[in-house]
């Protein structure tokens, strides 16, 4: 409240472990609510008093592991998993301050709040204006606690999947129902940030991550994804892409698809191992063809999940008759160990045909 003549005041919001569901929406408890569900298999509603000293120490061991694991290959573990600005607070954005701060959290020392760093500010304009007088960074309106940060930080290094040229891609698969299948989703994870890291590192279309996801997600989750659907549940594809300048960061693009049928559609097709293999070694600029059809099989897919019209498979069945393609294929995928060779990948592109039968 202002007084006759007083400068207006700044009321700061607080956000705490406690607190931090009414903060949904923001890009900081994204990542948190990333951490709880990976690491703890709890959703935001669950940080409760009750149950936040072991919820906190299930993420805490999990980020444990995961400082020890980075460590055993030989890389430093004290990394920031954000795009930072020259303004972040770098010594507090990164895995291994987070681990302190929520090992000093469970042992009863708590840390207090701190200004939103610019690196988690995604949702604010730089200023907000009073009537006169200067403006006052919006973020400087939001203390956060540190254990909100730290959480902010270990969810953000679980699903980042590249930094490529000053853009950051963050990866997420949401699955529901969750805890019967825990590990699956984690191992889940990982493939899915490979793919992702694979075709963008290759100028590789949204489509094709999407497409590239749900692949991962048919392989990992078999026919528990039958049992998803028989329950209501879900499984949503989230990719968030945030670049910075030397002040900011921006949000380039979200996209969030519920890819369920996708993987419906891959298993009825058997197509799920080809075109993972496809979309995991994404070919590069000089085979412009295979890039072509790549794209094609990605986008059409996309479209024959929403509008189930037999064309879309007809086109990338169409596509494989092309001699340019089949040349430049047999020249990209070489059958080897891990990979098949083209006329593999063809012939296993041909059970399409099961869809439209």
């Amino acid at each position: 409240m202002t007084g006759k003549g007083s400068k207006k005041s700044y009321v700061k919001a607080v956000v705490t472990l406690d607190n931090l569901l009414r903060y949904r929406g923001y890009i900081f408890t994204y990542f948190s609510e990333a951490a709880l569900k990976l690491c703890a298999q709890r959703g935001l509603e669950e940080l409760n008093a009750q149950n936040m000293y072991q919820i906190i120490g299930e993420v805490n061991r999990c980020v444990s592991e995961e400082i020890e694991a980075i460590r055993s290959r030989n890389k430093d573990p004290c990394i920031a998993p954000l795009a930072l600005t020259r303004n972040d607070p770098k010594d507090k954005l990164n895995l291994c301050y987070a681990h302190k701060v929520l090992t000093e959290f469970l042992t009863g020392h708590m840390h207090g709040g701190m200004v939103l760093p610019p690196a988690l500010s995604l949702e604010f304009a730089e200023y907000v204006r009073s009537f006169m007088g200067p403006g006052k960074a919006k973020r400087d309106l939001f203390l956060v606690d540190e254990e909100v940060l730290a959480l902010s930080v270990i969810g953000a290094y679980l699903l980042n999947a590249y930094a490529i040229g000053g853009e950051y891609g963050y990866v997420y698969i949401d699955v529901a129902p969750f805890a019967p299948i825990t590990q699956k989703v984690r191992k889940m994870e990982r493939a899915a940030k490979s793919i992702t890291k694979a075709i963008m590192a290759r100028n590789g279309s949204i489509a094709s991550v999407i497409v590239g996801i749900a692949s991962v997600a048919s392989l990992h989750l078999g026919k528990i994804s039958r049992d998803i659907v028989q329950k209501g549940g879900y499984v949503v594809a989230n990719f968030i892409r945030i670049s910075r300048t030397e002040k900011k960061v921006l949000l380039k693009g979200f996209d969030s698809v519920d890819i369920i049928q996708l993987i419906r559609i891959l298993r009825a097709s058997r197509t799920s191992r080809t075109v993972y293999m496809l979309l995991r070694n994404y070919p590069p600029e000089e085979f412009n063809n295979l890039r072509r059809f790549v794209e094609v099989l990605s986008q059409n897919l996309l479209k024959f999940q929403s509008f189930r019209k037999p064309i879309y498979i007809y086109e990338i069945l169409r596509f494989l008759t092309s001699n340019e393609l089949n040349k430049e294929g047999a020249q990209y995928y070489v059958k080897s160990r891990k990979v098949p060779g083209w006329s593999e990948i063809v012939a296993e592109l041909m059970n399409f045909y099961r869809l439209v039968a």
